[in-house]
């Protein structure tokens, strides 16, 4: 039988301090490098496993640091994106890319819409239920939740040599992404992305879904990969990015509900 039309194990994310409602959550959607068995590595080296085709190397390791230090909820996806990509419509074309990056993905050629709904159903469902809920419960707990995406991004991209090393995303309210942009070119002297290396107006599923439908404050953070090879750097970055959310969390123009 064709792995693809089996019934999947469901593979719940992982969430961490589930019932704080101290005002942040933060949505990893390309944490985990995991191909389950049954898809058998998708048909690929496993060379691929550890390059940032399958897993935003370092965003697990800065969620899991940020959610320790400010005590907020984060929501960490246990299957890559080269399975199925979380920050992606249930429709998009590239809901299950067939290639990443020129990289020619065996396993995710030809699929039946059958066996996407099967990948969708035991993956891509759990996860955002699970961010749902956090959101539902954060906001019957009155709070007004800062709601982060937390990314990274490849230093080199079609021979371009990105030169961020941050980058703050958003789509039709900027209001977060603005203050912690003004807040670390005041306080570092960073080159940081507006929009950039991707813009919110094209990559922002999860934010859109989880942050802006709701009127809440939303950016996705994009961290360059090279910057976060060793612990000490993710834990400085980790440290940046709390002391810019602690301020953004006290003002009543950013923690507000705002509908576009």
């Amino acid at each position: 039988m064709d792995c693809n039309l089996m019934l999947l194990e469901t593979i719940e994310p992982e969430i961490i301090n589930a019932d704080a409602t101290g005002g942040l959550v933060i949505i990893c959607e390309h944490a985990s490098n995991y191909i389950p068995p049954v898809l058998k590595n998708l048909g690929l080296d496993e060379k691929y496993l550890g390059e940032h085709i399958a897993v935003d190397i370092g965003a697990e390791a800065v969620t899991r640091a940020m959610a320790n230090m400010m005590g907020g909820t984060a929501i960490i996806a246990r299957v890559s994106r080269l399975v199925i990509d979380c920050n992606r419509e249930s429709n998009h074309e590239t809901l299950v890319p067939e290639a990443s990056d020129k990289v020619f993905i065996p396993g995710n050629t030809g699929l039946t819409p059958e066996a996407i709904a099967t990948r969708r159903q035991a993956y891509y469902e759990p996860f955002h239920q699970a961010c749902d809920t956090i959101i539902e419960n954060q906001l019957s707990a009155g709070e007004t939740p800062l709601v982060i995406g937390m990314h990274s991004f490849t230093n080199i991209m079609n021979g371009f040599v990105r030169p961020w090393q941050i980058g703050f995303l958003w789509n039709k309210d900027p209001r977060l992404a603005e203050a912690m942009m003004g807040l670390m070119e005041r306080e570092t002297d960073l080159t940081i992305g507006n929009n950039e290396p991707y813009s919110g107006k094209d990559l922002y599923y999860t934010m859109n879904r989880h942050g802006m439908a709701h009127g809440l404050p939303q950016t996705t953070i994009e961290i360059r990969q090279d910057l976060l090879k060793k612990q000490s750097m993710v834990m400085e970055w980790a440290a940046l990015l709390a002391d810019t959310l602690d301020e953004c969390m006290n003002r009543p123009d950013i923690k507000s509900i705002k509908h576009y």
